[in-house]
C-alpha cells in the first residue's frame, strides 16, 4: 500500500498479536472468510507473530505434468528427477521430458530406462532446434495430459517431500494463475523469492538472490505465502486451461529470457493471482545447463537476447513494470536497495494523480550555464504548483521512466557519445516529448578560451552536437542568434532568454553610497581571457583614479592594478557575493567573436538587479533597450566612458537604479515562467 491510510497513537493500543484473544478473533475471522468463499481450510499460527498459515484441504488429486526441458547433463537430470520419484510425496504426476538434442553418452540409455520404469508416466519430446525454452514448453503443454503443468528445472532438486502438495493447494484456487517455490543454490542461499518488476530497470529481478536462506525479509514477507506480480519458471505451477487460455510463452519474441514473466503478467492481466510460497522449498543450481555449454561468443549473443527481450517487455508492459503492484512505490527499484526507501522524490509520484505535468530534466552542470537554464526555472515552476518538475545529473532507467512516467524530457548540452546513447534509450522506453537545450555557441569557441581546447579534443563534435539535437522534438536555445546558427539541425528551435530568479535576486542589499574612490569592478567565470585583454590598458590607465574589483577572474597582467581580487564562489553563493562587491559601476567586455554574439544578456541582468550601472561593449548581446552604456572596443571609448561616470556619483547612482527598475519589470523569472513553461511542454 502505498499511500498512508490509518494513523494510530503508537502508546493508544496493543499490536493484534500481543494477546491470546485477539490472536483468536483474528483466526476466526479468517476461518469465517473462508467459509464464506466455500474453500476448506486448516488454520494454524504462522511463523512468525501476528500471522496465520492457512493450509487448503481438497478432497481429490489430479494429474499434474511435470515438463522438464534438458539437454546433456546427464548428472543434473537424473538428480532432478530421482528426486522427485523418490522423496515427492505427491504422486499423482506425469513427467514430460524435452530434449534439446542431447548428444552426451548415457543420456538417451537413461530415457528408455525411464520409459521402462514409469510406462504412461513418462512423455519425452525431441525438439532438435536452436534452444527455445517458450517453444519446448509450450509443444510440452499441448502433449501434457495433466490438470496442472509444473515447469520445473533439470538443475532442480527436490529437498522437501511437500513442495507439490503445498503449490498444488494454492494453486487450485479459482483466484490463482500461478505459483512459484522458494529456491536455494547448492550453498543454501536464497536462489528465488519471488520476482520485483522493474527492479535494476530489467523487465523483473530476484531481489534476495545470494541472501542468507533464514532472513525473515521485508516485514517478514519471506515467512508467509503472498502474491507477486511473477515468479520465476524454474518451478513454476499452473492450470494446464489458463496457460493454453494466455497462449503459453511467447516463443517468437521471448525465446529465452523474461517468457515466464510474460506468462506472470498475462495471468494477471485475466484477473488471475500469482503467489510464492515459502513452504515449497527446491534446491536450484541456477541456468546449469546453459552454463556448460557457453563461450564467450554464445555470452554475447544471451547478452543481446537478455537486452532484447527486455525492450519487449517493456514495450508490452512498460508502465506496469514500474509500477509493480506487490511493491511499493515508495521503495527503490535499485537491487541494491531493494526494500529500502527510494531517495529519488520524482519516482514515488503517484502514478493516478497527474494533476501537473511532469519534466525531466538533466543540466550540463552545477554552474551558471545548469543554474540559470534550468535548475532555477524548475525551481519557480514547482513553487508555482505549474509543474512537477525533477533535475537531475543522473539518467533514469526504464523502469524508473516509467515510474516517473515524465510529459516531457530536456536535455541540456547532451553531446558525449554515452549521452547520445541514453537519449536514445529514453527515446526507446518513453514517450515524452524531449526538448535539447543550450546556450553557447558550442561549435565555434574562442581561440583565447581555455574550453576551446577541451572542446577541441573531443572528437567529432558537430556530428554528434547535431546527432543529439536531431533525437529531440524541440530545440530551445537563448538568443536569436544561436537559433539563426542552429535553425538548420532538424527539430523545430524556440528562443527562451534568460532571466533572474526574484527570490535570489531582490532579496539581496543595494550598493552602498560610500566615500574615497569610486569601486569599478568585473564578475565571471574562468574562461573570459579574450573579454578582459580588452581591458588590460584601460585598468592600467585608470588605476590611480578607480579602485578595480575583480571577482572569479584576472588576467595576471592586470592583477598589480587592481585594489581587490574575490576568487570564484560556488553558484549559489554567487549573488550574494556579487552584491558584496560594492561596485559603483560594473563593466562588461565581450571580444568581437562569433561566439559571444551568440551570447545572452546575462551580466547586464545581474549587475542591474543589484542597482550598478553598467558600461558594456556594444555587441549583439546588449544591445537593446537597456539603459546602459555601450561603447566600442577601443582604449579611449572605454577610459572616457569610465570616468566621465565616476566623476558625478550622484548621476552614476540614478542610472544604477533605472537600469534596475528596467530589469524588475522586464527580466524577473517568476513573472516569465510561462514561457519556459511553453517552451518544456510539447503543446
Amino acid at each position: 500500500i502505498a499511500d498512508v491510510l490509518y494513523h494510530r497513537d503508537p502508546q493508544g493500543g496493543h499490536a493484534l498479536a500481543e494477546t491470546a484473544v485477539l490472536r483468536l478473533r483474528q483466526q476466526a475471522a479468517v476461518y469465517a472468510h473462508l467459509q464464506r468463499l466455500g474453500l476448506k481450510a486448516e488454520i494454524r499460527e504462522g511463523d512468525l507473530p501476528g500471522t496465520l498459515c492457512v493450509s487448503y484441504v481438497w478432497d481429490d488429486g489430479p494429474l499434474v505434468s511435470i515438463l522438464i526441458p534438458t539437454r546433456n547433463r546427464l548428472d543434473l537430470l537424473r538428480r532432478c528427477i530421482e528426486g522427485l520419484l523418490a522423496r515427492t510425496a505427491y504422486q499423482n504426476f506425469e513427467i514430460v521430458l524435452i530434449d534439446n538434442g542431447s548428444e552426451e553418452a548415457g543420456v538417451k540409455d537413461y530415457y528408455a530406462e525411464l520409459a521402462r520404469r514409469l510406462g504412461q508416466r513418462f512423455k519425452r519430446l525431441d525438439y532438435a532446434q536452436p534452444f527455445n525454452y517458450a517453444a519446448m514448453i509450450n509443444r510440452a503443454a499441448e502433449m501434457a495430459r495433466g490438470e496442472y503443468l509444473c515447469l520445473l528445472n533439470n538443475d532442480t532438486a527436490v529437498i522437501e517431500a511437500g513442495w507439490l502438495d503445498e503449490l498444488l493447494a494454492l494453486a487450485r484456487r479459482s483466484d490463482v494463475g500461478a505459483v512459484g517455490c522458494r529456491l536455494l543454490t547448492p550453498e543454501g542461499r536464497l536462489q528465488h523469492a519471488g520476482c520485483i518488476l522493474g527492479m535494476n530497470n530489467l523487465a523483473a529481478e530476484h531481489p534476495h538472490a545470494g541472501e542468507p536462506a533464514d532472513i525473515l525479509g521485508y516485514y517478514g514477507r519471506l515467512r508467509y505465502v503472498h502474491a507477486v506480480s511473477a515468479v520465476t519458471g524454474a518451478c513454476l505451477l499452473i492450470r494446464r486451461e489458463d496457460y493454453l487460455a494466455v497462449g503459453g510463452m511467447d516463443a517468437a519474441a521471448l525465446a529465452v529470457n523474461f517468457n515466464d514473466i510474460d506468462l506472470c503478467l498475462k495471468l494477471r492481466a485475466r484477473g488471475l493471482k500469482v503467489l510464492w510460497t515459502p513452504y515449497a522449498t527446491l534446491l536450484h543450481e541456477g541456468s546449469a545447463t546453459l552454463k556448460h555449454t557457453s563461450d564467450e561468443t554464445e555470452a554475447v549473443a544471451r547478452m543481446q537476447d537478455l537486452l532484447a527481450a527486455n525492450r519487449t517487455l517493456f514495450a508490452r508492459w512498460g508502465n506496469l513494470l514500474g509500477h509493480d503492484p506487490a511493491y511499493n512505490r515508495n521503495l527503490s527499484l535499485r537491487r541494491e536497495r531493494a526494500f529500502q526507501i527510494e531517495i529519488v522524490p520524482a519516482l514515488t509520484w503517484d502514478p493516478e494523480l497527474k494533476s501537473r505535468p511532469r519534466v525531466l530534466a538533466h543540466p550540463a552542470d552545477r554552474q551558471g550555464c545548469g543554474e540559470y537554464r534550468i535548475i532555477a526555472p524548475m525551481r519557480v515552476l514547482n513553487a508555482q504548483g505549474r509543474l512537477m518538475g525533477w533535475e537531475t545529473g543522473s539518467y533514469l532507467g526504464p523502469a524508473e521512466l516509467a515510474r516517473m512516467q515524465p510529459d516531457s524530457i530536456v536535455l541540456q548540452r547532451q553531446v558525449t557519445e554515452e549521452q547520445i546513447r541514453l537519449i536514445e534509450r529514453y527515446r526507446e522506453y518513453s514517450q515524452a516529448f524531449r526538448i535539447f537545450e543550450i546556450d553557447d555557441l558550442i561549435t565555434n569557441v574562442p581561440i583565447k578560451s581555455p574550453v576551446r581546447q577541451k572542446l577541441v579534443e573531443q572528437k567529432d563534435l558537430y556530428k554528434r552536437f547535431r546527432k543529439a539535437v536531431s533525437l529531440c522534438d524541440r530545440f530551445v536555445v537563448s538568443t536569436e542568434y544561436l537559433a539563426e546558427t542552429y535553425r538548420d539541425l532538424g527539430p523545430p528551435v524556440v528562443v527562451v532568454q534568460n532571466h533572474l530568479e526574484g527570490a535570489v535576486w531582490l532579496k539581496l542589499p543595494r550598493p552602498k553610497r560610500r566615500e574615497g574612490k569610486p569601486r569599478v569592478g568585473w564578475a565571471g567565470a574562468g574562461q573570459h581571457h579574450g573579454d578582459l585583454a580588452i581591458l588590460t590598458e584601460v585598468i592600467k590607465a585608470t588605476a590611480k583614479e578607480v579602485d578595480w574589483v575583480f571577482l572569479g577572474m584576472c588576467l595576471d597582467e592586470a592583477r598589480p592594478y587592481v585594489k581587490e581580487f574575490h576568487p570564484g564562489v560556488p553558484i549559489e553563493q554567487y549573488p550574494a557575493k556579487l552584491a558584496s562587491l560594492d561596485l559603483d559601476l560594473a563593466v562588461a567586455p565581450l571580444e568581437d567573436v562569433p561566439f559571444n554574439h551568440a551570447k545572452s544578456h546575462l551580466r547586464l541582468l545581474e549587475y542591474g538587479i543589484l542597482g550598478y550601472p553598467v558600461v558594456c561593449t556594444d555587441l549583439t548581446p546588449y544591445r537593446g533597450d537597456y539603459p546602459v552604456t555601450r561603447v566600442p572596443n577601443r582604449f579611449k571609448a572605454w577610459c572616457e566612458a569610465i570616468l566621465e561616470r565616476v566623476r558625478d556619483r550622484d548621476a552614476l547612482h540614478k542610472e544604477g537604479e533605472r537600469l534596475r527598475d528596467y530589469i524588475c519589470r522586464e527580466w524577473i523569472l517568476e513573472d516569465h515562467s510561462e514561457r519556459w513553461l511553453q517552451a518544456w511542454l510539447a503543446n
